[in-house]
């Protein structure tokens, strides 16, 4: 990575500080265990048979040792055989002894004002619903993922009515062939679950519904930073869009 300049070293600051509080929205409408909650760590179970499924993550600051114990104990009692990770800075890997380091993504990031800006081209042919029922967020996921009944376990009725979330799914002849998700928390959004069934990538569809998610999340009052983790597939879209990658993230697991 290049020197970040100033501004960009603040969108990385602000996108870890909000990533663990964000991490506990997915506990919404779920058993209160599925969250973890300290001073200095938060984590959450997505109750699904992945790994990525359970994980913690203590941002860009030093996790209290007691903190982190209790964490990964909380991990270790969650996981079902399917794993658990630690998400974070790969500067910060060493606060995590006894963990190794797995895959990761690029955190891309830029203003709200910049977000907000961003053209929105939709192609001819689709349409993007904004309020989407629950079964069209679930299709769509779920058809892009190639995983119907993992979608089903990730989006829930109480995802779609949190005030801290919003959804955008694209549809083509009435079908919903792709989707973006929308996070609020700590004055940023984070965009996830962005992806297009794959017979239809390469069409401009995905950057419609990045835009777009975008777009939601800057226009809230209060929001200033609109960022994302993404992989290598999707880093050369985000940075045509005007993100700036702003760091590299680590996923740190039991050896």
């Amino acid at each position: 990575m290049t020197a970040l300049t100033s501004q960009q070293a603040e969108w990385r600051a602000r996108a870890w500080t909000a990533y663990p509080p964000i991490l506990t929205l997915s506990g919404a409408g779920r058993d209160a265990d599925v969250v973890f909650r300290s001073p200095t760590v938060c984590g959450a179970d997505m109750v699904v048979p992945h790994a990525w499924g359970i994980r913690i993550c203590a941002g860009d600051s030093t996790p209290d040792p007691a903190d982190a114990a209790a964490a990964i104990a909380w991990c270790r009692h969650r996981d079902a055989g399917h794993g658990w990770f630690v998400s974070g800075p790969a500067a910060r890997a060493d606060d995590w002894p006894g963990l190794e380091v797995g895959d990761g993504s690029g955190v891309f990031a830029t203003d709200a004002t910049v977000a907000a800006a961003f053209p929105l081209v939709v192609p001819d042919g689709v349409t993007l619903e904004h309020a989407p029922s629950l079964g069209d967020v679930r299709a769509a996921y779920g058809g892009w993922m190639d995983d119907h009944p993992l979608a089903d376990l990730l989006v829930t009725a109480d995802d779609l009515a949190h005030p801290d979330r919003a959804f955008v799914v694209a549809h083509v002849d009435g079908e919903p062939v792709g989707c973006a998700f929308v996070w609020w928390g700590e004055g940023t959004a984070y965009l996830s679950g962005i992806g297009v069934v794959e017979r239809l990538r390469g069409r401009g569809i995905g950057n419609a519904l990045t835009t777009a998610a975008a777009q939601v999340g800057a226009t809230r009052p209060g929001t200033d930073v609109v960022w994302m983790f993404a992989t290598p597939e999707g880093a050369a879209l985000y940075d045509r869009m005007g993100f700036v990658l702003v760091d590299r993230e680590v996923l740190l697991r039991p050896r």
